[in-house]
This record gives structure tokens, C-alpha cells and sequence, in this order.
């Protein structure tokens, strides 16, 4: 019988930066124009604490794009050891307007609700930068999709 292979690391939520602080992410309270051109969204991961050694890999899949390839975090140097949450950001895509995985328009900074889901795993050593490996076997994971809004409001300012 094989042992079940735990994630390595799970998503808790999205949140924003505000003074004070990070505060959740949600579409009662939309984004503005401005926070979507200059600060990135956090999300939390809360790392499996038997797999305290292993490094990670992580995608965001943005409105059902083409994953978008974060940065590896490798334990010890980007993650501290024996941490149990660890936040983390990505940006909203920079485009108008761009097709997604069925090829389907989808406009990431309009106004209106948007969905994220974020893959992690495992990062192989041995293929560093290269192939990333999201199965189960290798202890990933995909969130749920987590739900924000945009407001309405000026776009691009005009100076």
C-alpha cells in the first residue's frame, strides 16, 4: 500500500496591502485601479510541517490564463526553516486584454470579478528552472479559486 503523500504547501487566502497591514482579499471589497497598477496581491502559504526541508514551486493560474511561473522559494534561503505560514505575492497581469487556456478573450484589469488559483509542489533539485512536476506525487497542490473584484474607475491617468 503507498503512503499518502501530503502537499507540500497549501494556500490560506489572498489578501491586500493597506497601512495597516495585510487585510482579505474579497469581492465585497473591490480593488482600485490605482492598487491594481501598483501593489501586488499576497496570498498565504501554510507549509506541511513534515516536509520541512523540501523547497517549492509555484504558478498562479489568473482567470483561467496560461499558469504564470513564480519564482522557486527554497527553504533556508528564501523560506526560513521551521516557519509554518509564509506569505507571498504575485501581480495582476499587465495586459487589456489577452486570450486564456481555451482561447476565450479575458481582460485581466478590467473592472468586475476575478479568480485565482495557485499550484504548488515540490521543487525537484535536480531540475531546477526547468520542468515543474504539480502531481500529487510530488506533493501538489491547487487551491481552490479564490474569488476578488476591481473597481470601476480610471484606468491609465492621463498627466
Amino acid at each position: 500500500m503507498e503512503t499518502e503523500i501530503m502537499p507540500v504547501a497549501s494556500v490560506t487566502g489572498l489578501f491586500r496591502w493597506t497601512a495597516g497591514g495585510l487585510e482579505p482579499l474579497t469581492t465585497g471589497d473591490p480593488l482600485t485601479q490605482e492598487e491594481v497598477r501598483e501593489m501586488p496581491v499576497f496570498y498565504e502559504l501554510e507549509l506541511h510541517p513534515e516536509q520541512q526541508d523540501a523547497d517549492l514551486v509555484i504558478e498562479v493560474v489568473y482567470d483561467n490564463m496560461k499558469p504564470i511561473r513564480l519564482q522557486d522559494l527554497v527553504r533556508g534561503a528564501d523560506i526560513p526553516r521551521g516557519v509554518r505560514f509564509w506569505p507571498d505575492w504575485f501581480e495582476i497581469p499587465p495586459f487589456r486584454e489577452v486570450r486564456d487556456a481555451n482561447s476565450h478573450w479575458v481582460y485581466p484589469r478590467s473592472p468586475g470579478i476575478h479568480t485565482v488559483r495557485i499550484r504548488t509542489a515540490r521543487r525537484k533539485r535536480e531540475h531546477a528552472g526547468r520542468v515543474r512536476d504539480f502531481s500529487p506525487k510530488n506533493g501538489g497542490s491547487t487551491s481552490p479559486a479564490f474569488e476578488f473584484s476591481i473597481k470601476a474607475g480610471v484606468i491609465y491617468d492621463r498627466e
